[in-house]
């Protein structure tokens, strides 16, 4: 017995031994790369922010005064900054054990996929300035957004052919090969579609008809705040049991009903205590809707994978927000227009209103075709197996 308990302890202690070990042949940090990093630390703040008392001297104005041409880097201060900041880019690079691993970023560079990121960037970049960039009373997107849209395409087949021959890629070969996974990037962009109707328009419904503070209209948009991670909480625990495709068909039914409820608000309907009812069921409804997106695309993916899975469908979350804003918000300001043109007796706050409603119309719509969508992609993904937990973490 007294053997086994000391086997185990040598066990114990061997871990902590070799570490300490390993910690004596590397060496103490790298006290001459700190110095010199506080020294160009120090150097710079003086250059940029010289003192009065010191720059205005004599003697010690010398020191902000440049060698040559007219640049405050030139000084004798700058340039011993200078100095100090290339010894230590220099102590990164080679001494023992570098206040920063420089060594390690060449080989993370070197196992990374940059080109297939760039490819991606670019794509993304096209898409955003596309619609970020658009006056939304003239067009859902600006003057450039044909060029910036061709762009991402090209970018986009770029990254395709790219993919299939590097031997290291972003995204892996099949990774969304099966349709619950790619399924899960088309829900996630529609849910974005009709999420950041609730997120912008509320509020703005609030100012609108009700309250006259930013504050006032925020706490009516707390309401479906409030709602949301609950139902991501519920919709978590039920991906155990309950396919992927009904949570978020039921979710997204909930959201679109409530959409439509809100399309039907008139000037005084936030006072009223049933305004309530929506704005909770439709917080309930996204919040349902969010794990069982990412349990679709985590069961149908390698385990290798799931990072950039996860990654993939918060980005296709974030790109229909985009996407989504710029359009209903030009649909929503062509019915105020045209309100206003049928009959201009209407007053502000009558096309604001009719303007909001529109957005709730079309919000109600792109709710309906993620719930449609979920029932029909997910369909066959193995979800009930995956851990809780997991699938929350990554919802992103």
């Amino acid at each position: 017995v007294l053997r086994r308990e000391d086997a185990q302890a040598a066990a114990l202690d061997e871990p902590h031994g070799s570490a300490t070990a390993d910690d004596q042949r590397r060496g103490p940090p790298d006290l001459i790369g700190g110095a010199a990093l506080l020294l160009a630390a120090a150097g710079a703040v003086l250059v940029l922010y010289p003192p009065d008392r010191l720059y205005l001297d004599l003697t010690y104005g010398e020191l902000f005064t440049p060698v040559v041409a007219s640049g405050r880097w030139l000084s004798p201060l700058g340039l011993v900054a200078v100095a100090a900041l290339l010894l230590f880019v220099v102590r990164c690079l080679t001494a023992r054990r570098p206040l920063v691993d420089a060594r390690s970023w060449g080989r993370s560079l070197a196992a990374a996929d940059l080109a297939g990121a760039t490819y991606l960037a670019v794509a993304l970049g096209g898409i955003v300035l596309a619609f970020a960039t658009a006056d939304p009373e003239v067009s859902v997107f600006s003057p450039q957004g044909p060029w910036l849209l061709a762009a991402s395409a090209l970018a986009i087949v770029a990254l395709v052919i790219h993919l299939r021959r590097n031997t290291n890629p972003l995204v892996p070969p099949g990774t969304l090969r099966a349709m619950p996974a790619w399924g899960s990037l088309v829900v996630s962009l529609l849910v974005g579609w009709a999420l950041i109707a609730a997120l912008v328009d509320i509020p703005l419904f609030a100012r609108t008809t009700t309250y006259d503070t930013q504050l006032g209209a925020a706490l009516v948009l707390l309401r479906f705040l409030v709602a949301l991670p609950v139902g991501a909480v519920v919709g978590g625990y039920l991906v155990r049991s309950v396919a992927a495709g009904p949570i978020t068909g039921v979710g997204m039914l909930l959201s679109a009903g409530s959409f439509w409820w809100m399309s039907t608000w008139g000037e005084t309907s936030l006072d009223a205590f049933s305004s309530n009812v929506p704005l909770v069921l439709c917080g309930l409804g996204f919040g349902l809707a969010l794990a069982p997106v990412n349990a679709a695309i985590l069961a149908t993916t390698r385990d290798d994978t799931h990072g950039i899975a996860s990654a993939l469908v918060v980005v296709a979350r974030m790109i229909g927000m985009l996407v989504g804003i710029s359009v209903l918000t030009t649909w929503g300001l062509a019915q105020l227009y045209d309100a206003g043109a049928a009959n201009p007796e209407l007053s502000v706050t009558e096309l604001g209103i009719l303007q909001e409603r529109a957005v709730f119309e079309g919000a109600a719509l792109f709710a309906l075709l993620a719930a449609v969508a979920a029932m029909i992609l997910f369909r066959g993904a193995p979800t009930r197996g995956l851990d809780t937990g997991a699938v929350m973490r990554s919802g992103g």
